[in-house]
Parts: C-alpha cells; sequence; structure tokens
C-alpha cells in the first residue's frame, strides 16, 4: 500500500502541489478478525436553532504578490488578542476570502457547525474544526463555546499561509 497526496490547486493566484508518495507500507503477521461497525452513532448536534450572542464576519486576504496573507487585514501577533467570545455562548461567523485562490479555515478547541458555502445551505453530519473558504467566497459557520477559557487560534490551514501571517488569536472569557 502506498499513501500518497492527491494533486491539489488552491487556484489561479495559489499554489499547485502534484500527487506525491508519502510512504510505503508493508504488513506482516496474522491477519486479525474483521470487526462490524458500529449499527448506531450518537445523534450530530445541531446549533442551527440556538440563540446567538453575536454575528461576526472574518475575512481572509492576502497581498497581490502573495507574500502575506492576513485576518481581519492584520498579520498574526502572538502578543495581541484579535477576536474575544463568551463561554456558553453560540455565535455565527461569515468567513471571507477576499482572494483569488482559497483558504482552509481551521479554528482549535471548537469545533463548528458549517452553515452554508457561497450562499447554498449547507446539510452536514457533524460538527468539524475545518472547512475550505472557495475563492472570492464566504462560508457562515455556528460555533459553540462549551468547556474552554483562555487564548487559542484560528488560520488558514494550508501551511505556508499560516506562516505568513494568516492566524488570528481567539480569546475566549467566562
Amino acid at each position: 500500500m502506498w499513501p500518497e497526496t492527491l494533486p491539489y490547486d488552491t487556484g489561479p493566484a495559489g499554489n499547485q502541489f502534484p500527487r506525491a508518495n508519502l510512504a510505503t507500507l508493508i504488513s506482516s503477521g496474522k491477519p486479525v478478525a474483521r470487526v462490524a461497525p458500529p449499527s448506531a452513532f450518537a445523534p450530530p448536534e445541531d446549533l442551527s436553532d440556538l440563540p446567538l450572542a453575536r454575528r461576526r464576519t472574518v475575512v481572509f486576504s492576502e497581498n497581490k504578490a502573495g507574500t502575506k496573507y492576513y485576518i481581519n487585514g492584520k498579520q498574526f501577533d502572538a502578543h495581541r488578542v484579535d477576536l474575544r467570545s463568551k463561554l456558553n455562548t453560540t455565535e455565527e461567523w461569515t468567513v471571507v476570502n477576499t482572494s483569488d485562490e482559497q483558504h482552509s479555515f481551521h479554528v482549535h478547541t471548537n469545533h463548528f457547525q458549517l452553515m452554508s458555502i457561497n450562499g447554498v445551505p449547507h446539510h452536514g453530519h457533524s460538527l468539524q474544526d475545518i472547512a475550505n473558504v472557495p475563492a472570492r467566497g464566504r462560508l457562515v459557520i455556528r460555533i459553540r463555546f462549551t468547556n474552554y477559557t483562555g487564548k487559542t487560534v484560528l488560520h488558514c490551514h494550508i501551511l505556508n499561509h499560516e506562516d505568513m501571517g494568516m492566524m488570528a488569536i481567539l480569546g475566549i472569557v467566562k
């Protein structure tokens, strides 16, 4: 078996990554008996009817050269809290991408429900912690802050975008 990456293109102003083999896996030993998958799963959480404490917009952008990346017009600063949210509340965020390449929105600590992509309702089956924001597109998510206070981060999950500034600190307070 050869685990591999699939080819990936972030858009006309972005990066193109070819298919690549990551490793060669060799399995040996006595086979293990197959196990039946569970017949039922926990019901998915649905944040769509919860009262909202706040609505906000988070903007992903970059300079024309594609060498600097921003969230809400700012590059990452480890000494600055960019967004503040309250514990035990639910917020609705519109994540806007103003660039000609897609970005992947990722938030630590709290999963979110993807509500729509470019205005088209999304009917997912579970909470998630990452979603692609199309080039010149937008996501609407709902996020509930339930069990963590302190600082955490949100960022583009494309490593070079994060490393070149596309990360922000979220402070969650009681």
